[in-house]
């Protein structure tokens, strides 16, 4: 299964633009000049910049900018063509800085309240992408399965015993698929 990041690297180039001082004609002309830079990068840097902007749009606006940045640096120098892999560790990332912002917060008296409903939202995201990712990579598995051995983990999965012959089957059919199964962790 590949990750599908819904961003556009002309979304990239504006807010790489946004950051210099030009205006009108001048800002859109800037905005072509960063996409075409872009375009021309290699695969695995236009995926950092795609992944950093996803999770750089999710804090404050006052900490967008140096987010992205933090998340970019990382990813570059992490140098992982897997996009499973630059999504986690910008998210390992992006939840650690909102710990931190967290803590941060509370001894502003001002902040505390929207920073809790904030704090609410992000947990309730990441809850929610947990248990996306993997109802889509517990499905994929399932269709994978032979049929004895949907019906086994069918009655497992349902709380009901196994006999000793549906045990062995599906402990003999674990360890000689390993490759199938862990492709879906």
């Amino acid at each position: 299964m590949q990750i599908r990041l819904k961003v556009t690297y002309r979304q990239i180039a504006k807010h790489l633009t946004k950051a210099l001082p030009v205006e009108g004609q001048g800002f859109r002309e800037k905005v072509e000049e960063n996409l075409k830079a872009i375009e021309r990068l290699p695969k695995a840097q236009r995926q950092a910049l795609k992944v950093a902007y996803i999770f750089a749009s999710k804090v404050p606006k006052e900490e967008r900018e140096d987010m992205f940045q933090d998340l970019t640096l990382t990813l570059l120098e992490a140098n992982t063509q897997s996009p499973r892999l630059a999504y986690s560790i910008a998210r390992c990332d992006w939840q650690n800085w909102w710990q931190r912002y967290k803590t941060r917060s509370h001894y502003r008296a001002n902040d505390i309240n929207p920073v809790l409903k904030t704090t609410r939202l992000v947990e309730d995201t990441v809850d929610f992408e947990a248990k996306a990712i993997g109802n889509v990579d517990g499905e994929a598995l399932w269709h994978k399965l032979p049929r004895q051995i949907k019906a086994i983990v069918s009655k497992r999965l349902t709380g009901q015993p196994l006999n000793p012959c549906e045990r062995k089957r599906l402990s003999r059919f674990a360890q000689q698929n390993r490759s199938l199964l862990l492709d879906q962790a």
